[in-house]
């Protein structure tokens, strides 16, 4: 593949995936910041490693895998430097939140629907985020590495789970 073949592949998947690729990222981490730095390196990640997709699933499968991996190592890097989890208390959330930019495009629903999602482990995390973005079963399920049908069984686990939390059933 050519320098110029590299680029201009690259900026389509950044043209078509970007929201996509920040929406899991934020679904990962929880924090604006450490998304921002998460969605860097996913992308870096993604140009490193364009040369060695092999067309064996679809590009956004591979970009999402690589997404996923990168959450992981990020948190896992996270956790070793600062000694804490994602599981950000109702107080970090909030203190997030207010008067942020993203607070502002939302409406209440959807900040509690996000607070919710925050509650939950990482793996529902991701599966909950990527089936909000549409993504079918079947390549939830290669990004996840579950079959199609334990995603279907972990969807409607996470969709009960959510239902309780809003609901101040926990």
């Amino acid at each position: 593949m050519s320098s110029e073949e590299k680029e201009k592949l690259f900026t389509e998947i950044f043209k078509v995936n970007k929201e996509r690729i920040f929406r899991l990222c934020y679904t990962s981490l929880n924090n604006k910041d450490e998304v921002d730095d998460l969605f860097q390196e996913v992308m870096t990640n993604v140009w490193r490693s364009l040369e060695s997709f092999r067309n064996e699933a679809k590009i956004s499968t591979w970009i999402y895998r690589i997404t996923v991996n990168s959450a992981l190592l990020f948190n896992k890097r996270f956790k070793t430097k600062s000694g804490r989890f994602q599981n950000l208390d109702h107080h970090e959330l909030d203190e997030m939140y207010e008067g942020s930019q993203f607070e502002k495009n939302l409406d209440e629903d959807l900040k509690n629907l996000h607070k919710a999602i925050a509650k939950l482990g990482k793996q529902d995390r991701i599966i909950i985020g990527l089936f909000l973005d549409d993504t079918s079963y079947e390549e939830i399920s290669e990004i996840v590495g579950i079959s199609p049908n334990y995603v279907g069984v972990k969807i409607n686990r996470i969709k009960t789970a959510l239902a309780n939390t809003m609901g101040g059933k926990e």
